[in-house]
């Protein structure tokens, strides 16, 4: 069986990337031969396949007869979806016979205050987009409610490895961001929040930042506009093989994105046993650390990082993060590939075999 994973992302290498990288890997492993149609297809370690630039969605749609084209030379038969970018595009590729699958990380919603989200009318495009995937899978739990087909939360995943023997000795700093320092990663709520941790805390709060991106420069004027170059470092992105390194040095760990899917950094953080906080509107996350089994951390509102409550309680969690450990390791060790992966991989070949049986018995 013949699986295309299109992925219409151009210049950004993160979580979603990582997950279709794997999610290649695993099919592939297990007896489908799958591939990832990309513009950058250097960028990945699976097989990938070239396409033009796929940027906008003009650019989508007008290069989607030479992708159809290019997609049957090699005899696909499964489309897969990556993302709401590629969603839209649903419609011309059932026409064109595939069987498509919608995988979705971000979450569906209207342009909110923050200026994230989709207008109305392509909110409900994308809703009129989902009714011609086959199957609908997502990485947050939110989709599940804001599309008018089944939409089936496999999560995010976490790689074995990451769950070697942390280095509990190395803490360094009381918080961390691991992310690529883009606008929807509200690097400075981050920088504010640590501010405010050091007026209220009786001694000093440090914190590491660990990413590239446009924002960097936005983030250091802001570290010293509050005074915080001696407690916030920044470093560049590191190989990925070094991360556990990183999250090692951490009491606990901060998401601060105005939105989010299900972030793969939170699952690597509790693989090393380290809590987190998240902010209310980063997907699916603040569901998990604060309701998906036993608390492994808090969620939040920006406005509460001025509340002494919430203040107060943050810096118990850093300083008795240790307390933590055991649940953030099993909690992270619920969504392997297996069963995240596996999932998928399932639903594909349920799909393909199961309408080929079913067009079998109705010649009957």
């Amino acid at each position: 069986m013949s699986i295309c994973i299109y992925s219409p992302s151009e210049n950004i290498w993160g979580g979603g990337q990582i997950y279709i990288d794997h999610l290649c890997r695993y099919l592939n492993a297990n007896g489908m031969q799958a591939v990832i149609a990309t513009v950058e297809p250097d960028s990945f370690s699976q097989p990938a396949i070239r396409i033009p630039s796929v940027a906008s969605k003009r650019k989508r749609l007008t290069s989607t007869s030479s992708v159809v084209r290019l997609l049957r030379g090699r005899r696909i038969k499964v489309v897969i979806l990556n993302d709401l970018s590629a969603l839209w595009l649903a419609p011309v590729f059932r026409v064109r016979g595939f069987y498509v699958i919608s995988l979705l990380h971000m979450y569906l919603q209207r342009k909110n205050a923050d200026g994230f989200g989709h207008s109305r009318v392509e909110y409900h495009i994308l809703r009129m987009a989902s009714r011609f995937a086959h199957r609908v899978y997502s990485v947050n739990k939110e989709n599940q409610s804001s599309f008018p087909v089944p939409v089936q939360f496999v999560g995010n995943f976490i790689s074995g490895w990451f769950f070697r023997e942390p280095n509990l000795k190395k803490k360094k700093y009381d918080l961390g961001l691991v992310a690529r320092l883009s606008p929807e990663k509200n690097i400075p709520l981050f920088i504010r929040l640590v501010a405010e941790l050091n007026q209220f805390a009786p001694r000093p709060i440090t914190a590491l930042i660990v990413g590239r991106g446009e924002e960097e420069i936005v983030a250091r004027r802001e570290i010293d506009r509050l005074f915080m170059s001696g407690l916030i470092e920044i470093r560049p992105w590191v190989d990925r093989s070094e991360l556990p390194e990183v999250f090692d040095q951490l009491r606990c760990f901060a998401i601060t994105s105005y939105h989010e899917g299900f972030p793969t950094t939170l699952l690597e953080a509790h693989a090393r046993g380290v809590p987190a906080i998240a902010t209310a509107s980063a997907g699916f996350a603040p569901e998990f650390i604060s309701a998906w089994g036993p608390k492994t951390g808090l969620a939040f509102t920006p406005s509460e990082i001025r509340s002494d409550a919430f203040l107060a309680s943050l810096i118990a969690l850093i300083d008795d993060y240790a307390a933590y450990f055991d649940a953030c390791r099993e909690k992270a060790a619920l969504f392997t590939e297996d069963m995240v992966l596996g999932a998928i991989q399932a639903g594909i070949d349920n799909l393909v075999h199961g309408s080929a049986l079913d067009r079998s018995l109705s010649k009957r």
